[in-house]
This record gives structure tokens, sequence and C-alpha cells, in this order.
């Protein structure tokens, strides 16, 4: 691809109301207009972001406008020449445009909703114990009635929570912890079981939770304001026979003393390296990181500012000093909005409310799908996948022209679905045809369908799209009437470029110096055969000697000046002679040459600065044509809209 797709939601976050941004700030020729919105977004875009672009001189917006004046003149003259009309444009911009637009869509119709949402949970914390039940051989109602009536038994008071999650929870820490979960907050558990413990009041047990582990109670005791991310450290005297401490009061005693010589001002570095018992954590100062912990460890933490340290408790692991190291206070959403997001776009829900989006647009439009269609085209394409491309010609025409489904009054066939599953590599991984493969390449082409609906309407309801899609556009131009008039121009262009030298080759001094091809390798034995198999030799049929040889040999042709000459080249400067040099080098690294001319002092000729000279002559090719450019679209800047640029 010409551009990268990688930033192209790079605005989603700047929240500009590009709609009240279209002041004129210049203008080219008579009809041209570059609004203050336009110029605005290239800038920032250009320059880091908005915020960035905003601490920016108004000598920077300008110089900035100069380029983007002469960028803006160049799509002129393509859209003068109806280059956006040929079909090669067509097919291009269009193409970039259904991959701007996707991304787009659920980036604001599905990732902006759920974000919105992640993040006012974020901001509480729930202190919560569960009770599991898992399904056993896929028996799914006996789970769901055995968690109800666990649910029923706890509602009666006939048992605590905490008692029922000891004796009946199939989560195997509910016998020692009482099916305690400490507190925590969105992405610490999975998707639906943090659905549930947030729609279910504090005081109240939630109804039987499905997640993949089995059935889920969920008892929540309360929600608190989040108390920020805390990086922790911990020091751990455990006891036993290979520890230091041989008892628990041994281990207690030990741990006390530690806390006193904390107290005393000792180095906490110094003491977790002496006397903790975590192999893991102990050369490193017991450091944690930012990690959940056990439920009675993350009750401390949360209530130690950065760099307190606790005193000594008890848990099943053995005795502990929690001290946290530092604190990140929970930002704004804006603020934590990347954060979210990376974490949501690996999280379930997020292909979960794709699919609903979809699901929903599809319904909206009236989406019938010929049903009858499905199990036929299964079994005729069984033994024809992956060859879809053969498929298309050996199925059928009748089935090729069935309608697969509709959209409104538009009508989809088979044909146009296999097309499109032909051309999409990702669609075809699998190696056999399966009824998942066969439905996710249905649902991909319908998708692709309802975005071709979806994209007129973007611009419309979403300004800043207009503006990326107005980039593109006017990017894929640029390129074209680029390529026209300079880069492949300066290269086809074999007259023009010798007048350039012709006029210019003084530029070019030259000492006396050798056309040679030389040929680099870690097999002296091989180069030393080359005099022998390739008495004249060129650079053709070195390829096709290493490439039949597989020798590895670096082929470089170049030529080589009489005053930077190695010991290589000093016979053929001294006595003129063509043909093969001796073989020089040691060890892994030899190389030899042969010598095709010897050229005198003077000027270059043009074979050797012809790479160089393609530059320069771009860069004059580009000069003429901005001359011409400036002429025709001359441009009226608006200077009170350039001076109030970003405020």
């Amino acid at each position: 691809m010409r551009y990268s797709l990688a930033c192209l939601l790079f605005v989603a976050g700047w929240a500009q109301d590009w709609s009240k941004r279209q002041a004129e700030l210049a203008r080219l020729g008579k009809n041209i207009r570059i609004t203050q919105a336009e110029f605005e977004y290239a800038y920032a875009k250009a320059h880091g972001g908005w915020k960035q672009a905003t601490q920016h001189t108004p000598d920077q917006y300008r110089a900035y406008l100069e380029a983007y004046l002469d960028f803006r003149r160049k799509v002129a003259e393509a859209q003068q020449r109806k280059l956006d009309t040929s079909r090669a444009f067509r097919e291009e911009y269009e193409s970039y445009l259904r991959q701007l637009a996707k991304p787009y869509l659920l980036e604001k119709e599905v990732l902006d909703t759920l974000l919105r949402r992640l993040y006012d949970r974020y901001r509480e914390e729930i202190r919560a114990s569960h009770l599991l039940v898992s399904v056993k051989e896929g028996d799914t109602t006996a789970a769901y009635q055995k968690a109800m009536a666990l649910r029923d038994s706890f509602l009666q008071g006939k048992r605590s929570f905490e008692e029922l999650a000891r004796l009946y929870s199939d989560d195997p820490s509910a016998a020692y912890n009482g099916g305690d979960l400490g507190y925590f907050s969105v992405f610490d558990m999975v998707a639906p079981f943090e659905e549930a413990a947030y729609a279910t009041p504090p005081g109240s047990v939630s109804m039987p939770v499905r997640t993949r582990f089995g059935y889920h109670l969920i008892y929540v005791k309360a929600r608190v304001p989040h108390a920020g991310q805390r990086k922790v450290a911990h020091i751990l005297v455990r006891w036993g026979p290979t520890y230091a401490a041989k008892d628990s009061l041994q281990a207690e005693r030990r741990i006390r003393e530690v806390y006193a010589r904390l107290a005393k001002g000792e180095k906490w570095e110094d003491l977790a390296r002496d006397f903790s018992d975590d192999p893991m954590t102990a050369t490193r100062g017991g450091e944690l990181g930012w990690m959940r912990l056990l439920p009675e460890m993350e009750e401390i933490k949360r209530q130690l500012p950065a760099g307190g340290y606790s005193e000594p408790f008890r848990t099943r692991f053995g005795w502990h000093i929690l001290k946290v190291l530092e604190v990140k206070p929970i930002g704004s959403f804006e603020e934590m909005r990347s954060e979210l997001k990376s974490r949501l776009q690996r999280d379930e829900r997020y292909r979960s409310a794709e699919r609903e989006y979809f699901r929903q647009r599809a319904k909206a439009l009236g989406y019938q799908e010929n049903e009858s269609l499905r199990e036929q085209l299964y079994k005729a394409l069984d033994t024809l996948y992956p060859d879809l491309e053969g498929a298309l010609t050996k199925l059928p025409p009748t089935l090729l022209q069935a309608t697969l489904f509709t959209l409104g009054k538009e009508k989809y066939n088979v044909r146009s679905w296999l097309t499109y599953w032909s051309e999409n590599r990702g669609l075809q991984l699998a190696r056999k045809l399966t009824p998942e493969v066969f439905s996710e390449a249905m649902q991909a082409f319908l998708q692709e369908k309802l975005l071709e609906r979806e994209i007129p309407a973007l611009s419309k309801k979403y300004p800043e799209f207009e503006l990326l899609r107005r980039e593109y556009y006017y990017g894929v131009l640029f390129f074209n009437i680029s390529e026209q008039e300079v880069w492949r121009k300066a290269v086809e262009d074999t007259a023009g470029l010798r007048a350039f030298y012709e006029q210019r080759k003084t530029d070019y001094p030259a000492q006396e110096r050798l056309e040679v091809i030389e040929v680099q390798g870690a097999d002296s034995a091989s180069l030393a055969e080359l005099p022998r198999r390739l008495p004249e030799a060129s650079l053709h049929a070195l390829d096709s000697l290493n490439r039949a040889g597989r020798y590895g040999w670096r082929i470089l042709p170049q030529f080589v000046e009489k005053g930077k000459a190695t010991a290589l080249y000093q016979a053929a400067f001294s006595n003129g002679a063509l043909g093969w040099t001796a073989p020089q080098g040691q060890g892994k690294d030899w190389k030899i040459a042969y010598v095709l001319r010897k050229l005198p002092a003077g000027y270059k000729t043009f074979e050797e600065v012809r790479v160089e000279l393609i530059q320069k002559y771009q860069e004059e090719l580009e000069r003429r044509w901005l001359e011409r450019l400036r002429a025709a679209y001359p441009a009226k800047v608006h200077e009170k809209v350039l001076a109030r640029l970003f405020r």
C-alpha cells in the first residue's frame, strides 16, 4: 500500500468540532478553497497531534501552509486532467475507503460507547465473593439448577455465603478463602463475570452467571471509589525445613525483626535481599509490580500511600510486609482512553459488540438470507475447497447466479460471494471446509456489503471522517500526478535526462578510473576458478553462475578511481590490462574483479552518474512544474484566519 493505515484513526481523540472551523484560510485560483479545518487537520496529523500543534508558532504554520498549498496545486492539476475518473484510480481509492471505513465506523459506533461504559466502571472497585458450579459432562441444566438451589439457600438465611462457598464451590481456593475475591475492577475478571458483578447491587447475590469455567454466584459486598493502581513490593518469611524459620513462631519473630529494622531506617532493598524467602523477588527489592494480589493483600495494599509499608500480616504463604512503591491515580477519560482501548480490543466483549453492531445494521436494512441455499452450497463447495477460483468455473451457472442474500432491494448472488472469498486470503487459512469457515466467509462478505451502504453517510455524520476521506482522495491523486510529472518521467525520459547531463557534466570531474565487476565471497577456491570458467565475464553471466552454484557471492558492478584504488586494482592501473585480476583476501573474506575498460581522466560518464542524475533531474522537473502550477493557481491567504489557527 502507498499510504499507511496505522494512524487512520489518529484524529479520533482530538474531539474537535470540525464543522465550526470551516472559515476559508486560503484560496487557489478562483475556485479551490482550503478551510481552517482542512489545514489544521493536516498540520496536526503531520506534527504529532492537536495538543502538540497548539504549541507551535505562526511562522511554523505559515511554512507548512506554503508546502500544503503546493500539494493542493498538484491535486488540482490531477483533477483538471480528470485522473480521478480512471478505472485504476477508482479501484485504488475505493479500496482505501473500504479499509478506512470499517475501523472508523467501529471506533465511533462500537468502541466509543464501550470505552465510556468501561471508564465509568473503572472509577469504582467491587469487593465480592463467588461460588462456582462447574458443568460436568456437558450437563448445563443440572449445573444451573444446583447454582439456583444454593442461591435460594443463601437468600433464605440458611447459611452464609462464605460457608456455602467453602462447602460447595468448585473453585479450589474457596476451601480456605470462602470464595473471597477481594477488590477488583474492569478487565480483572472475564467479561460475563464483570458484567454481572457491576449489575449486582451491594449486599445482593447475582443470578447464576455462565462463563467458560461454569456457573457463578456473585455476592457483592461493596462498591467503592477506585483507590488507584499501586505498584508494590513485599518481604516474605516462610517456615519449614529448608527455610531459616523452622516453624510459624520463628517466622513471626523473624518478620517482626525486619519490621523493627525498617522502623529504625534500614533500607527496604537490603532487608528484602537478606530476609525475603521469595526467590523471584528478593534480589530486586521484593518488587511485585502492578499485579493483583491475594484478596487479603489487596485489602491492605489499597490503604497504603506511596512509600508506605504495612505491619506484618499472615497469609497461607507465610508472613509478609507489603510496601507501596508508586500510586497511579485514575486519570480522565481522555488520559486513559488509549490504555482502555488497547485492553478492550483484546477482550471478548469487543468482538461480541462488533458482531451485534453488524447484526443490528443488517436487520435495519432488511437482511434476508436464502437459507434453503446454504446446505446445497456447502455440499457443493466441500469437495472443491480451497480452490475457490476453480469453484467459480466448476459450479453450475444456475447455482452461481442464485441469490445468497438480500439487503433491502439489493440482491447478492453466489458468484459475487465466491469472488470476494477467493480474493481474501485471510479467509482461506483453514485447510478443510467446516461450517465455521463457511459462516465466517459469509459474515465477512455481509459486513463488506453493509460497509458499502454505510460509507456515503459517514462523511455527513462525522465531519472528521470527511477530512480523512479527503486526505486519501487527495493522496492517491497526488501520487498519480507526481508519478507522471516527476518520478516516472525522470526515469523514462532518457533524452531529457541525457540533455540534463550534458548541461551539467562539468559538475562531475573524474580521475583516471576502471569500470569493473567485483566479486566477493568466503570461498577462495570458487573465486580462483572464475578466470577459467568465465574468460570473458559479464554481469548476466556472473549472476547466472552464482544462482546455479549457490556460491553466495556478492557481485558489485562499479567504477574505481585511481586515487581510491585498493591493491586489487593497482596492476590494472599500472599496465592497463583488462580482464580478471588476481584474487586477494584471507580467511573468509576474498575478492576478485573483472576489468571491463579503463577510462581517462576528465568527466564521469552518463552511466556513472545516472542514479544521482535521476534524483537531481527529479528535483529540476519538480521545480519547473511548481513554477507552472503557482502561475496557474495563485494563492490568496487570509491572514486573520491564519492568526487564529489552533485556538
